[in-house]
């Protein structure tokens, strides 16, 4: 897993887009996963907010990646519902919202 929390700049957009591109390089010359977990300062109004969604997002994350190692038809299951790492579900298109389950 890499973790990043990129400010709320167009500068620090800019920068966690290169760092992204990066990240599927070394995934495409190694042939390994690497899971992305990033926490844009702008996504909460306050730092325990912050920290809150860092920590959420992390462990949703987490739990995909034992998911793609060791129960991959779950997460083939998954695909496509809506599922959000760190915030509520958004629901299968059509849906109004979803959990998660």
């Amino acid at each position: 897993m890499a973790l990043g929390m990129p400010g709320a700049k167009p500068i620090d957009k800019t920068c966690a887009h290169e760092a992204s591109t990066g990240l599927i390089m070394a995934q495409l010359m190694t042939n390994t996963h690497i899971i992305e977990v990033f926490v844009h300062e702008d996504e909460a109004d306050s730092e325990g907010e912050l920290a809150f969604l860092a920590e959420r997002r992390t462990r949703d994350h987490a739990e995909n990646a034992i998911k793609l190692l060791y129960y991959l038809e779950r997460l083939t299951r998954e695909a496509g519902t809506g599922q959000r790492e760190g915030f509520e579900d958004a629901g299968r298109v059509g849906d109004s919202g979803g959990s998660r389950g």
